[in-house]
């Protein structure tokens, strides 16, 4: 016996040490993108495992494999659309939605992004005068910055002091929206009769639908445990403006809440310890140059902010002139419309938890709507650039006091205009059939929202209904469903989605390598 458990040790400590190995040398080795493709691809498969072996709420429901593969990549991209009833759903699979949505958000990957560069090894360069650390970061940025701060300090040591400091800040930052955002939720709906009703009658937890939307709502997931997502909450101006504060602080103004902490703990630790102020002011000022983008300079971030506002509250008085005594915002009192309204035009941008009947929404909003998903979260309408550049090309540049130009087609190519028009013609050539006996519903107007809504994983859609079937007799036996309108596609289109919704959450690394020319030397 003790010979049989030597030998079962030692083979699990062998399959530890080598699972350790393989996951250091995917996570060191590969590029960038492929090391999220990889990662997105394994999150997603797992989590279709999970939703296929969990079974549904309702007993005599049995949902297709793909489907299933559907919500799983919805989930891990953050994009929110559905193609079967949430409600279906049981409590674990709605667990683990939750939990691919987190696993897929920006913000978590930010924070595995800080840990795995600051555990990248160091080498050496080719004139082997100092250590650095494989990265793309611009170091001459970040080494003139710190030359009068800490001039005998190993430059690698200082890149990875300030990304362990971004990641404990990213990591306080999370724990304490996601914390504070359930609680605010769960009190709000635990001491309001009508959302506690609501969620009463659809046999719904409080305390999972308090988790479960706040997760969504700040990682832009737009998953949620109701059928009709936040709409059966559109009286309910309080829980709304708890959403809209989230999925700000999730998304578009992420860096203006980041920056607005670091300055409450810097303040804190000036108060307490001299070495935290003087670290958390290091951070500040060298976290572009560490390769955190998301941390702007000052005034680049009031230039984000002003530019959220201003769009958001264009959006917001647009839809309000287009829909004020409209069927979209029937039933509601003034405020409650300006509610729904701001909460619209924040969700269009990233989240996608819609509390109106979008296919009730005029055509010009709808315009507007798509014009705002294709605006990255990041954009603003003035920029602050360096004379010099940046990075290790750019100062290879200064150096040599020449500049490479060369020509490429990848841009034009694989541009978001020229995606989404390929991915609208395919799925157009998948859903032919019903383009023809259905056109009202199948519209071309409705494909493109669809389409241009995975791309940017926002998870917005116009619905289906059977009110628009030209034939009476079909019409008759159709049952409206409150999923999203390509849960009436065919499995190829559904397919086609899967994988417009994983290119959508990769652009930004598209964006980075064009960008870029190249990939960076070591």
């Amino acid at each position: 016996m003790p010979i049989r458990l030597h030998i079962f040790v030692n083979s699990t400590r062998h399959v530890i040490s080598s699972s350790v190995f393989v996951c250091r040398f995917i996570a060191f080795h590969l590029s960038q993108f492929l090391l999220h493709l990889s990662y997105f691809l394994a999150i997603d498969l797992l989590g279709f495992l999970a939703l296929v072996l969990l079974k549904p709420r309702n007993p005599g429901y049995r949902p297709r494999y793909v489907d299933m593969f559907f919500m799983s990549t919805s989930a891990v991209t953050v994009t929110g659309l559905a193609t079967i009833k949430m409600e279906d759903l049981s409590s674990s699979q709605i667990v683990v939605l939750t939990l691919l949505m987190l696993l897929g958000s920006e913000m978590f990957l930010s924070l595995l992004g800080l840990v795995l560069e600051s555990r990248k090894p160091k080498t050496h360069d080719q004139d082997g005068n100092r250590v650095r650390s494989i990265t793309v970061c611009d170091e001459s940025n970040l080494e003139e910055a710190n030359a009068a701060v800490a001039p005998s300090t190993d430059l690698n040591d200082q890149r990875k002091s300030c990304l362990r400091c971004l990641g404990l800040v990213v990591l306080a930052y999370m724990a304490m929206i996601l914390v504070l955002g359930s609680l605010l939720v769960f009190l709000y709906v635990a001491h309001d009769p009508s959302a506690r009703d609501v969620l009463k009658r659809k046999s719904i937890d409080i305390a999972l639908f308090s988790v479960s939307v706040t997760v969504s709502s700040f990682t832009n997931g737009g998953l949620l445990p109701t059928n009709e997502s936040m709409a059966v909450f559109a009286a309910n101006r309080g829980l709304l403006l708890l959403l809209t504060g989230q999925i700000l602080a999730g998304s578009t103004l992420f860096p203006v809440f980041l920056r607005l902490v670091i300055c409450a703990m810097r303040g804190l630790a000036r108060a307490f310890t001299r070495r935290g102020s003087e670290e958390l002011e290091f951070t500040v000022k060298n976290a572009m140059a560490a390769g955190f983008t998301h941390l702007l300079p000052g005034l680049q971030t009031a230039f984000l902010a002003a530019t959220v506002v201003v769009v958001a509250a264009a959006a917001a008085t647009f839809l309000c002139c287009l829909n004020w005594d409209s069927a979209v915002l029937g039933g509601l009192t003034a405020g409650q419309k300006i509610t729904n309204a701001l909460f619209m035009a924040v969700n269009v941008r990233q989240a996608g938890e819609n509390s109106v009947d979008c296919s009730l929404v005029a055509p010009a909003v709808l315009v507007l709507f798509i014009a705002m998903m294709c605006i990255p979260a990041s954009a603003t309408f003035f920029s602050v650039h360096d004379d010099g550049g940046g990075g290790e090309r750019s100062g290879a540049e200064r150096k040599g006091g020449t500049k490479k130009r060369r020509l490429s087609l990848n841009s034009m190519l694989w541009s978001p205009l020229a995606c989404n028009a390929a991915v609208t013609m395919l799925v157009c050539v998948t859903e032919r059939r019903s383009l023809s006996s259905d056109p009202l519903n199948f519209s071309t107007f409705n494909m493109i929202f669809e389409v241009i809504s995975a791309y940017g994983n926002v998870g917005l859609s116009t619905g289906y209904s059977c009110s628009r079937l030209l034939r009476p007799e079909e019409a008759s036996v159709c049952h409206d469903q409150p999923y999203s309108f390509s849960g009436w596609w065919s499995d190829q289109g559904k397919l086609v989605l899967v994988l417009v919704m994983l290119c959508g959450r990769l652009k930004g690394f598209r964006r980075q390598q064009l960008r870029s020319g190249s990939k960076p030397t070591p």
